[in-house]
């Protein structure tokens, strides 16, 4: 199983030559298992890289099917969806599954996104592409083919998002993005979700000296999510959802130091870089 990072940061795109390294699209992971089935994690900015690859092999043609799985519904997860090419193509299948939200139905949520006053397609239902959106349960299981895919609901804030456990291939990927645990630490339902991981993908959006001035904002410090991948036996961590103010070289700094905190190995993620889980 492959994981690769399209987008790794957070709230908004960064571009600029202080974020090449790193990426500076919003947030979008692909997981592809050796059956050469693939699953998306959100619709950021970074999706329209990943469009240009997937327009050049089958779903140029018509042929493509990608189920897609949206943590939840702020803007830098969704806001490359009118910009998704596949999704013009007719003949190409695209299922896109979240969970349910207050107020208002994930389908409705998406269609504001291609509202008039923000977007020339009018709406979703001016996509070419067969479009299904659905909505899943908190702790349910979801069948992508080629994939057993496990979710569980984690706090983000005054809100809440899906974190999710992709298994493929004997191996396991943990998504946490946009996650803020409970001083107590992580809970015992997420724990489970993500015991013995082979890769954790979690939230480090803010230093350790930031999080002391931003808690409650909904985002991980980096001390917390080595926690989080100390307390569930995580084989390796990638830092992700870095902060629009964290530059190629500060990045370098934050990594080197969690580093020498951290018993399991750590990265930082990156964009256009490919994982073997």
């Amino acid at each position: 199983m492959k994981v690769r990072f399209w987008g790794v940061r957070g709230s908004c795109a960064t571009p600029g030559g202080r974020y090449l390294r790193y990426g500076g699209n919003t947030t979008a992971i692909e997981v592809r298992a050796a059956s050469g089935h693939r699953i998306l994690i959100d619709l950021g900015t970074g999706v329209t890289e990943l469009a240009k690859e997937l327009m050049a092999a089958e779903f140029g043609q018509g042929r493509g099917e990608l189920p897609v799985l949206l943590t939840h519904t702020h803007v830098d997860h969704i806001q490359g969806l009118p910009f998704f090419t596949p999704l013009f193509i007719r003949g190409n299948s695209i299922r896109i599954m979240g969970r349910e939200l207050e107020g208002a139905s994930l389908k409705e949520v998406l269609q504001d996104q291609l509202n008039g006053h923000y977007s020339p397609l009018y709406g979703l239902e001016n996509l070419a592409a067969g479009l299904e959106v659905q909505t899943l349960r908190a702790g349910s299981s979801w069948p992508a083919e080629g994939f057993e895919v496990k979710t569980q609901l984690a706090p983000h804030g005054s809100t809440s998002v899906v974190a999710c456990r992709i298994t493929a291939d004997g191996k396991s990927v943990v998504i946490m993005t946009d996650v803020e645990h409970a001083p107590e630490g992580i809970s015992s339902e997420l724990t489970e979700l993500a015991r013995d991981c082979d890769l954790l993908v979690h939230d480090a959006m803010f230093s350790d000296s930031e999080y002391t001035l931003r808690a409650g904002w909904g985002h991980s410090s980096i001390s917390s999510a080595i926690a989080a991948a100390h307390a569930v036996g995580a084989k390796r961590l990638a830092l992700f959802h870095h902060s629009p103010d964290s530059s190629d070289d500060r990045l370098d700094m934050l990594v080197q130091d969690a580093a020498e905190a951290s018993s399991v190995p750590l990265f930082a993620a990156q964009e256009g870089h490919d994982v073997t889980v």
